[in-house]
């Protein structure tokens, strides 16, 4: 890690710019996937393919305003940051340091004890029964702190206290999307914009709403800094080949790698499997992967779940190939998996199991030895969230 990289961190960020900001959908799309440049001149930032970027997102100034009625309170009153022992107007305070779109359990049970009307002092109180913890964990999960203190109108925290029980407004971490040998002074990110409904209001995800539509473009307020992910990077024998497994945004790395083995001048063969929703509006850099595809550089399997009557993904793409992905296998290959970790990652792992066990001719147990085995020479690497 260079100095400049050590310079930057949670306590001290840098402050990059956008240089760069467009949806990478189609307009017909259900989503809206952004490709996102930031600017990194003048910071002496270095990274690798592989690597983390965090961002430090703020808060968006309807939740604020919504934040403050139901707090009663201005904005233009003092707090401290207990944690950096700062003073802050209010306003400042619940724009960049709390996190006022999820409330702790320690919040809750603070209202519910201060809670004078019985029925709802009773509610919040059983949520907190041993066989309701999933009523609990859903209940947190469907409201921002806002509409909690709403639904208790005669509870009141003085202002200080409320904004100590408060949690912190934590950085979120993005694979980056770029190889610096290619872009220079810049970082690359694929980004989706996370909108939905809960208890009847429209939520937006905390930092893709920042990157996405506040932050401004091209003056220095997004604070950032590199976390480094030596585990989940190119081989370092550029003949090797590799296989990456990347649906949706979790093909950002992915688009990293081909531009540093390109750069690189690497001469190992590179395997894609790509999925999104319709291949007419959501292949995303579908420019760059034909580019390489005609030169030679890459092949691609793609994965459009609703472009037929059934679903098609990425692991149903890897057994209809499972007899060369297995060669690829033997011959040494890499194998990669970014995304999503509470499904996909398991129906890739589930459908690599099956493919080393058929077209190796394994059993079971023998099949996840040979996983095992790859996971131990760190070649079977996963950046899963």
């Amino acid at each position: 890690m260079t100095e400049a990289n050590h310079q930057y961190s949670r306590s001290n960020p840098f402050m990059a710019s956008i240089k760069q900001r467009y949806v990478l959908c189609k307009p017909a799309s259900s989503k809206s996937t952004q490709h996102i440049v930031l600017d990194l001149e003048g910071s002496g930032i270095t990274y690798n393919v592989g690597d983390s970027i965090a961002i430090f997102p703020k808060n968006d100034p309807d939740l604020i305003e919504m934040t403050l009625k139901a707090m009663k309170a201005t904005g233009q009153e003092t707090v401290l940051d207990k944690h950096a022992e700062h003073q802050w107007n209010l306003r400042e305070f619940l724009t960049s340091k709390a996190n006022i779109s999820e409330v702790s359990k320690k919040l809750l049970s603070e209202i519910g004890f201060r809670e004078k009307n019985v029925e709802r002092k009773s509610f919040i109180q059983s949520l907190f029964e041993e066989s309701r913890k999933e009523d609990l964990k859903d209940y947190l999960e469907k409201h921002h702190l806002w509409d909690i203190l709403q639904a208790h109108p005669d509870v009141w925290f003085p202002y200080q206290e409320l904004c100590n029980l408060l949690m912190p407004l934590l950085p979120r971490f993005y694979s980056i999307a770029s190889s610096q040998r290619e872009v220079g002074n810049e970082i690359h990110l694929t980004v989706a914009y996370l909108k939905y409904k809960s208890n009847g209001y429209e939520r937006r995800g905390v930092c893709t709403h920042y990157l996405c539509h506040l932050a401004p473009m091209h003056e220095s307020s997004v604070g950032i800094y590199i976390q480094p992910n030596h585990s989940f990077t190119l081989p370092a024998d550029p003949n090797i080949p590799i296989i990456m497994v990347g649906p949706g945004t979790g093909v950002a790395p992915f688009r990293a790698f081909m531009q540093e083995r390109i750069a690189s001048g690497s001469p190992g063969k590179n395997w894609l499997f790509f999925g999104e929703r319709h291949s007419a509006s959501d292949y995303f850099y579908q420019d760059f992967w034909d580019s390489l595809t005609a030169q030679g550089k890459l092949r691609i399997n793609v994965a459009f779940s609703r472009d037929q009557d059934y679903k098609i993904y990425v692991q149903h793409r890897m057994l209809e190939h499972g007899k060369e992905l297995f060669e690829w296998l033997q011959h040494g290959a890499f194998f990669y998996v970014c995304g999503d970790a509470k499904q996909m990652a398991r129906d890739v792992e589930a459908a690599l199991l099956q493919i080393i066990q058929e077209h190796g001719k394994m059993t079971e147990a023998d099949a996840k030895l040979y996983l095992k085995k790859m996971r131990t020479d760190k070649r079977y690497l996963r950046d899963i969230y």
